[in-house]
């Protein structure tokens, strides 16, 4: 057995996780559709809330804890501390995820607090299992002082959510409350998600495209970027100041600009003959990365403002650049997983398919075409209020998020014993 599986986990359990995640996603997208006249107003509504957070915590959060449990032993060749603690996380912020979109979709404060406490213990465990599973570590990559930047805000936006819910029951928190609002969803958007991405992406993404890893330059400039810019965009929004907050977007937007124009050199310098599905959506994802960056920039400048404008940040950021990163990703890590899982023992001894052959090129396809261009179409009807326009661009989101599901699922069902089941590859 190659060392480094030896190292990782049960496929199980970050499948566990990505399973979850790809649910919640599907789920996102099935509730698109009847939001039009929400989205076509003002961000602050219950049911945009409860999006919101089926998407960030749902989707967005257990898709990387599960990935980092994969992830994290092969990259930085250290085996998980405790797998079993890695289950009852799971099953802690699965609970407290629907709790919170649940009690969010009808203004349940006490109940929001319950749930978020059970998130919390999650992260809590998660934080801990990581803690002592990087413990001794000699070599301190990017890759690794990036995950820790990035668990280190996720404890605070946990944190942060968790105080915004007891401020509904009792108000104890200075300052605005939209303040505190827009600061908690940069703090997970550019403290928590933007550090992973950037982090791992910098491992793996020369892997997926045979090119080199990033120079010393350019890491330096996304490391500095965002450990300046993520605390003065932060405080600059609960400060109310205006000047903080735009010199904090722009070193955020100097780290994401790196981050670009090294993904543009890897494209170009890339020995793969062809990208599959997965790569192409990677690379959408860099593409609305810097629509969403130019957007960010705009409205902490003063040059873009109110609500749609904060709307169609919201959908450039969860649903374009975060949203079709984690599915190139994950299109990538589960076929790995579960051809590990189902058919790793019988390399050798029975014919069995290749990882190529567990995915469904065409669901990929359909995925890729409806997610990327839906988006966009839903970014520039939000932008334009017009509830008529959101409704149908979100079907188009819909059967992306559809496609993306029944090609998860497809994979996955090479997990279910049957011994009279011969692995034939699917056609395309």
């Amino acid at each position: 057995m190659n060392a480094r599986a030896a190292r990782a986990p049960s496929p199980m359990l970050p499948l566990g996780f990505l399973a979850v995640a790809a649910l919640a996603f599907a789920l996102a997208g099935l509730a698109l559709p009847w939001l039009g006249d929400a989205l076509s107003g003002h961000y602050y509504h219950p049911r945009i809330l409860a999006l919101t957070h089926t998407l960030t915590l749902g989707w967005i959060t257990i898709a990387i804890l599960g990935a980092s449990y994969q992830l994290i032993p092969i990259v930085l060749e250290r085996p998980v501390w405790s797998e079993r603690l890695g289950r009852w996380e799971l099953v802690a912020i699965t609970l407290g995820v629907v709790g919170i979109v649940g009690h969010v979709a009808i203004a349940s404060w006490s109940g929001l607090v319950w749930s978020a406490a059970l998130v919390a213990v999650g992260v809590t465990l998660h934080v801990v299992n990581t803690a002592l599973t990087l413990r001794g570590l000699e070599r301190w990559s990017f890759t690794a002082a990036m995950l820790v930047m990035g668990f280190a805000g996720l404890v605070l936006t946990t944190a942060f959510g968790a105080g915004l819910g007891v401020e509904h029951l009792r108000t104890f928190l200075p300052g605005d409350f939209f303040a505190r609002l827009h600061a908690h969803m940069h703090l997970a958007l550019l403290g928590w998600v933007l550090p992973v991405v950037l982090g791992v992406s910098a491992h793996v993404y020369p892997l997926f495209v045979l090119a080199p890893r990033p120079g010393r330059r350019v890491i330096a400039v996304q490391a500095w970027g965002l450990a300046l810019g993520v605390p003065a965009v932060v405080i600059g929004l609960l400060l109310a100041a205006p000047v903080l907050t735009a010199a904090g977007a722009l070193a955020v937007a100097t780290a994401v600009a790196a981050h670009l124009v090294w993904v543009v050199s890897l494209l170009r310098g890339s020995r793969r003959p062809a990208f599959d599905w997965a790569l192409r959506f990677l690379v959408a994802g860099a593409a609305y990365l810097a629509v969403t960056a130019a957007v960010g920039v705009a409205l902490a400048t003063g040059a873009a403002g109110g609500p749609r404008w904060a709307l169609t940040y919201g959908v450039l950021g969860l649903g374009g650049w975060v949203s079709l990163t984690i599915v190139g990703m994950m299109l990538k890590i589960v076929p790995f997983l579960v051809w590990y899982r189902a058919y790793a023992p019988l390399a050798g001894r029975l014919p069995v398919p290749g990882l190529a052959d567990l995915r469904w090129p065409v669901m990929e396809a359909v995925a890729f075409v409806c997610l990327t261009a839906g988006v966009a179409g839903l970014a520039a009807a939000v932008a334009a209020g017009h509830a008529a326009a959101i409704r149908a661009a979100s079907v188009v989101v819909l059967v992306g998020c559809l496609a993306f599901a029944a090609g998860v699922v497809s994979i996955l069902h090479h997990l279910v014993p049957c011994p009279m089941r011969r692995p034939a590859v699917r056609p395309s």
